[in-house]
C-alpha cells in the first residue's frame, strides 16, 4: 500500500479510535492481509481485504475488511464492532457485538446484546448470546444448540420484484439527471481552469496512483462510516461524513469528464484548449459520452464505477500532492 493510501486510512482508523475514546495501548492495522496473533493491551483497529484476528483483545475491538475473521483465541475484553463481506466471529466477546456484513457466522459467546445488519446470519453451535439478538437481514439459520437468552428479533428485509431493463429502457431513463450533470461538467471547465489543469496532471503522472487512491477512498468511508455509527457518539461524525463523500462523488465523476474532455482537446489542438468556450464544449460532450456509455449492458456499471474510482482518487491525489507541496516549502 502506498504512503498516501495508508496516511488517508489512517486518519478513518484515527477517527474510529477517537470516537470510542483512544488509549496509549491501542493498536491501528492496515493492509491488504490484515493477522493478528499477538494480544492488543488496548483497542484494536484493523481495515483490510481478509483480516484475522486471534489473540486477546484486552479492550474494544473495530474491524473492516472484504473478509473478516475474529477467531476462537481472539477474547474481547469490551465491544465489538464488525463490518465486512463475510464476517466469522468465533471469539468470547465481554460486551456487545455489532455486525453488519453480508453473510455473517456466529459461533462463541456473547456477554452483551448482539445485533446484526447482513444477507444472512448463521448461529454455530457454540453460539452463546447472554443478551437480546437483533437480526435485520435474509435468512436466519440457527443450530439447535446455540443459546440465545435475551430472544431474538427478526426483522426481514422483503426483497423487491426485480426487473431486466430492456435496451430501449437503459437509454431513456435518467436523462434529467443526465442533464443536471452536463451543466456541472459545464460550470467546471469553463469556472475552474486552473485546478482542471491539476487534476489533468496528476491523472497524467499518477494515473496508478489515482486509481488506487480512488478505491481505497470509496470503499474505506462507508464502513468507517458504518463502525462510527455504531459508536452511537460517532453518529454525527458519521453523518457529516457521508454527505462529503457524496459530494465527493459526484465532483469526482464530473470533474473525470472535464479532465479528459480537456486532455482529448488539447491533443487535437492545443490552441483551441486556451478558450473557454472550446473548453466547456469538450467536458459537456465527454459527459455525455460517459452518460451513454454508463447505459449500455454488462460493462456499463463497470464503465460507471472506473469513472468514480479514477475521479475520486484524481481529486484525493491532488490533494494530498498539494499537501506536499505547502509542507515542504514551509518555513523550518
Amino acid at each position: 500500500m502506498t504512503r498516501h493510501a495508508a496516511f488517508l486510512t489512517s486518519l478513518l482508523l484515527a477517527g474510529l479510535m477517537a470516537a470510542g475514546g483512544a488509549r496509549a495501548n491501542d493498536l491501528i492495522r492496515i493492509g491488504a492481509d490484515v493477522s493478528i496473533s499477538e494480544p492488543t493491551h488496548g483497542s484494536l483497529a484493523a481495515v483490510g481485504g481478509m483480516v484475522a484476528v486471534d489473540a486477546p483483545v484486552d479492550k474494544d475491538l473495530r474491524v473492516a475488511g472484504g473478509d473478516v475473521e475474529v477467531g476462537p483465541d481472539a477474547a474481547v475484553g469490551g465491544n465489538a464492532l464488525v463490518a465486512g463481506g463475510d464476517v466469522t466471529v468465533k471469539g468470547p466477546v465481554r460486551g456487545y457485538l455489532r455486525v453488519a456484513g453480508g453473510e455473517v457466522k456466529l459461533d462463541g459467546p456473547v456477554a452483551g446484546n448482539v445485533s446484526v445488519a447482513a444477507g444472512s446470519l448463521t448461529l454455530g453451535p457454540d453460539a452463546r448470546i447472554a443478551g437480546k439478538l437483533d437480526f435485520r437481514g435474509g435468512e436466519l439459520n440457527r443450530d439447535p444448540a446455540a443459546q440465545v437468552t435475551g430472544g431474538i428479533q427478526h426483522v426481514q428485509r422483503h426483497g423487491m420484484e426485480h426487473h431486466e431493463a430492456t435496451l430501449a429502457e437503459r437509454y431513456s431513463r435518467g436523462w434529467t439527471w443526465t442533464a443536471v450533470l452536463l451543466v456541472l461538467a459545464a460550470l467546471v471547465a469553463g469556472g475552474l481552469p486552473g485546478p482542471s489543469q491539476r487534476l489533468a496532471q496528476e491523472l497524467l503522472e499518477r494515473p496508478w496512483l489515482s486509481a488506487l487512491l480512488g478505491f481505497l477512498t470509496i470503499t474505506a468511508v462507508p464502513v468507517a462510516a458504518v463502525l462510527l455509527v455504531c459508536t452511537i457518539i460517532g453518529i454525527p461524525i458519521a453523518i457529516a461524513g457521508m454527505m462529503l463523500y457524496v459530494l465527493l462523488l459526484l465532483t469526482g465523476y464530473v470533474w473525470l469528464a472535464v479532465v479528459l474532455g480537456g486532455l482529448i482537446l488539447d491533443r487535437v489542438n492545443a490552441e483551441t484548449a486556451a478558450l473557454t468556450a472550446w473548453r466547456v464544449g469538450a467536458a459537456v460532450l465527454t459527459m455525455l459520452v460517459i452518460a451513454i456509455m454508463a447505459r449500455l449492458p454488462y460493462v456499463g456499471g463497470v464503465l460507471k464505477l472506473s469513472a468514480l474510482v479514477v475521479g475520486v482518487g484524481m481529486i484525493v491525489g491532488a490533494v494530498f500532492r498539494a499537501r506536499q507541496t505547502r509542507t515542504s516549502v514551509a518555513p523550518t
